[in-house]
């Protein structure tokens, strides 16, 4: 056993061993937070192997994958973290997770420009049916726009104004201030739990979940 096998069987146990001890109304309250990470990567492969080294044990019982979404170009990779639909930067944390984060971005050279990547994405919650995309600007929520009304939006954000449209019950960027346009070169999004997110504008689309 090396030595990363040996601190996540020990980390593992540890957790394990402190839900069970916990009383049992305590214990009902324990709950995963809710985890999306989005990889823009063109080492896809190299990605899901780390992925699945660094990422599982910190997602709860559930490790999923969203469908793949590829864009053509040249684009600036990298790992984006929301928690809680929140957006947070992993690159000042202290925690055993920020750290995992870290580690997958050198490890896939993601501060390099990145030919014709593929967007990963994985979470802890299960897609389902939904008729609203919700618009954070600065993790605040300012707007949420129905899926099955088409139309076009502006939307005001830290560099200007981005343009969406929503046709066919889906959302897709068609203008944003940005200079890579990693918005734009973004397929639409339909599926609760999908995301689109403007690092530079400070703009996140996330496709709501039910209640």
């Amino acid at each position: 056993m090396d030595r990363r096998e040996f601190f996540k069987l020990g980390f593992l146990r540890a957790k394990d061993h402190a839900r069970k001890a916990a009383p049992e109304m305590i214990r009902k309250e324990i709950t995963p937070v809710v985890l999306d990470v989005s990889v823009l990567t063109d080492q896809v492969e190299r990605a899901e192997q780390l992925a699945d080294d660094l990422l599982p044990e910190y997602f709860g019982e559930r490790f999923l994958r969203l469908k793949q979404s590829r864009l053509s170009g040249m684009y600036p990779g990298g790992v984006l973290l929301f928690e809680q639909n929140r957006l947070r930067d992993y690159h000042d944390g202290a925690s055993m997770f920020y750290t995992a984060l870290r580690e997958l971005e050198e490890g896939l050279a993601l501060r390099e420009l990145q030919t014709d990547p593929v967007l990963l994405r994985y979470i802890n919650i299960v897609p389902a049916f939904s008729r609203s995309a919700e618009i954070f600007h600065r993790n605040r929520l300012v707007q949420a726009l129905a899926l099955h009304e088409d139309g076009k939006y502006e939307i005001e954000g830290s560099l200007g104004t981005m343009v969406v449209v929503v046709a066919g019950q889906r959302l897709k960027v068609i203008a944003a201030p940005c200079g890579h346009k990693t918005c734009v070169g973004h397929p639409a999004i339909i599926t609760p739990g999908q995301r689109i997110t403007c690092v530079p504008n400070e703009i996140s689309i996330a496709i709501g979940m039910p209640m």
